[in-house]
């Protein structure tokens, strides 16, 4: 039996000061401890290198980048430093629930599920002072689902239905197979993880909310502004082109016609609901 972790949680971080503190916290107050920490810090100009050296837990590994890597390049860092059977990759602001990890586990350790390579969780979504301003509904049905049809359904609804990072936990071994971040479509790069991920398998969907995505008003995707319909649509024509998944004509066409409105309630939340601090 392996003596190392039996989770890798990948975080990482720049100019997190504000929020790194609570979400490591959320992480060491899992009911499952068999995990470890690694922060890869890209290189900030703040205070987030000395609020994780604050904390003494042995789980806790910190790399500091001697250059910034970037969105994909930083992940892709933490990824490759991961040793346990499953990694959760989640932003350095956002926030686990106390069963999270208990949860995914117990559904991706069921014999009944083997054919599941990611297990993903509902969310809240909470803005830079931590209140709650969104309770997302689930937007698939529980238990297994393909993974060819999770993802023609975010082309043809317009959207990364499954979720971002923090809402996965995933099969380490798959990442031979399936490969790291893609930094070719910033706005997308999570969904196009996931579909790689999914070539390779199935994903448990869990209905319940349990971790917490925060929304701000410098985040990657209010950044991008209304070039996130044109990263969509970018993605949804990859996928019309991929060999597996062979999204149709229909579900290109439909994600083009949601993927802007959709841009434009995504951008007015993150202005309306965001918060005082700010996020990087």
């Amino acid at each position: 039996m392996s003596s190392g972790p039996l989770i890798s949680i990948c975080i990482p971080a720049y100019n997190n000061e504000h929020f790194i503190g609570s979400t490591l916290e959320s992480v060491l107050h899992q009911t499952c401890s068999n995990f470890e920490i690694i922060v890869t810090d890209d290189h900030s100009t703040d205070r987030t290198i000395s609020v994780v050296k604050k904390f003494g837990d042995r789980r806790i590994r910190l790399v500091e980048n001697q250059t910034n890597l970037g969105i994909a390049g930083n992940w892709n860092k933490a990824l490759s430093l991961a040793t346990g059977k499953y990694v959760k990759v989640m932003g350095a602001d956002d926030l686990l629930y106390p069963d999270c990890l208990h949860c995914q586990i117990e559904a991706l350790e069921k014999p009944g599920n083997a054919r599941a390579v990611l297990a993903v969780c509902n969310t809240d979504v909470i803005n830079a002072n931590g209140q709650i301003v969104l309770q997302r509904k689930p937007r698939f049905p529980s238990g297994l689902n393909g993974g060819k049809e999770l993802i023609r359904n975010c082309v043809r609804w317009g959207a990364n239905l499954i979720g971002e990072p923090v809402v996965g936990l995933f099969k380490r071994d798959v990442l031979s197979k399936s490969g790291m971040f893609d930094p070719a479509n910033p706005y997308m790069i999570d969904l196009a993880f996931w579909a790689e991920l999914l070539k390779h398998g199935d994903a448990f969907m869990e209905q319940r909310r349990l971790a917490a995505f925060r929304i701000s008003a410098n985040s990657v995707s209010a950044k991008l502004g209304l070039k996130q319909a044109a990263y969509d649509r970018s993605f949804f024509r990859k996928m019309r082109a991929d060999p597996f998944y062979r999204a149709t004509l229909p579900d290109v066409v439909s994600g083009y016609f949601f993927a802007f409105p959709r841009c434009i309630l995504r951008n007015f939340l993150i202005k309306l609901r965001a918060g005082a601090k700010g996020k990087n």
